[in-house]
């Protein structure tokens, strides 16, 4: 059966991801430092930062829920399943590569690819979970 996609899903899942990166580096933040090489002062506060960030989560959440939207499986567990495969399979894949070329340290690599393939599996699971009804026919 064929979906629309649930706009308010999207939004909500955009913000829950942009809520979980804040989250992450707050926790991680003086490991994060570390391994980039820079001290707290360094880090000049910006608002285009979380700017960019949250409309990228927003980019995020609709490519799932457009992904999602056709699936016969409309579940929160297929929409963890599919960011886990996205994330792990794409992002963290591709992102890995880079840093071995760079020869970045794969502590920084794994602090910056676990936030987004949590978060598109907590992506996922709000869109994919969270489904727009067909419209009745008319």
């Amino acid at each position: 059966m064929k979906g629309g996609i649930n706009h308010l899903a999207v939004i909500v899942a955009a913000i829950v991801y942009f809520v979980w990166q804040g989250v992450w580096y707050t926790v991680f933040g003086k490991q994060w430092l570390a391994l980039v090489g820079w001290t707290a002062r360094e880090m000049r506060p910006s608002p285009t930062p979380y700017i960019v960030g949250f409309i990228m989560a927003l980019i995020l959440a609709y490519v799932a829920a457009i992904a999602l939207k056709d699936s016969a499986q409309a579940s929160a567990r297929h929409g963890v399943e599919f960011g886990l495969f996205m994330g792990i399979g794409i992002f963290a894949t591709i992102l890995l590569t880079e840093y071995i070329f760079e020869q970045r340290p794969l502590g920084l690599w794994l602090l910056n690819a676990a936030v987004p393939v949590t978060g598109f599996a907590i992506v996922g699971a709000i869109v994919g979970g969270w489904r727009s009804r067909p419209r009745a026919a008319r």
